[in-house]
């Protein structure tokens, strides 16, 4: 269905790194997963193939989780907690409108080009997991839910409480928000599917100009 982009070097940045011989398989089985996933689908990568690419038997692997759909799910959140905190950490109310539009756009670029195969997993998986993020941090009450949509609102909404930009009703900052990010995520996709190539970080200058008129419109 598309075609991996791999002109660019991997950094396991999803990973933490290993202290101990069990953290090194687990962070391999990590790497690997999110390799398969990215390429295949979670649902076209069986765990006998996870095993053998990460170099253990399925027994090895059942030791480090309980099944495949709750892995995949548990890196899917884990790389969407690593998104948001560095949208909020590139976000301050103090800045200009302009200016936080270019440091959101900067941290969602430069994850996906640090780690482009880490982020076409969660993007093709966001379908697939975030609308239940309720009840998965209800069973995971060590998490801490955090949107990188929900940071978007929260600076639309206090652009329109400062007259930066028209107010209106909150599914209105909603509506700004999801047409601002869409600006950037589906360029993504093309670039998953092939049909743009190279840094997401050449184009920054470009969708900056284009969320701004997005939420000055």
């Amino acid at each position: 269905l598309y075609k991996m982009d791999r002109s660019l070097p991997l950094a396991p940045n999803i990973i933490e790194p290993p202290t101990s011989k069990a953290e090194a398989t687990r962070a391999r089985i990590n790497r690997t997963a999110i390799s398969l996933f990215a390429a295949k689908g979670v649902d076209q990568v069986t765990t006998r193939e996870l095993a053998q690419a990460a170099g253990l038997s399925e027994g090895a692997l059942y030791r480090h989780f309980s099944g495949k759909d709750e892995f995949a799910r548990e890196l899917f959140f884990s790389i969407h907690e690593q998104l948001a905190d560095a949208i909020g950490k590139s976000t301050d109310g103090a800045l200009a409108l302009e200016d936080q539009i270019d440091n959101i756009v900067a941290a969602y670029c430069d994850t996906a080009d640090r780690d482009w195969e880490a982020f076409t997993f969660h993007l093709l998986n966001t379908h697939r997991f975030l609308p239940y993020a309720e009840n998965y941090y209800a069973a995971h009450p060590g998490g801490t839910p955090k949107s990188p949509v929900g940071i978007v609102e929260d600076i639309v909404i206090r652009a329109m409480d400062k007259g930066d930009i028209e107010s209106g009703p909150k599914e209105s900052a909603a509506l700004k928000a999801a047409m601002a990010l869409g600006i950037v995520l589906q360029a993504a996709f093309h670039k998953i599917y092939g049909r743009i190539h190279g840094p997401l970080g050449e184009h920054k200058e470009t969708f900056s100009n284009a969320i701004y008129s997005v939420l000055k419109s």
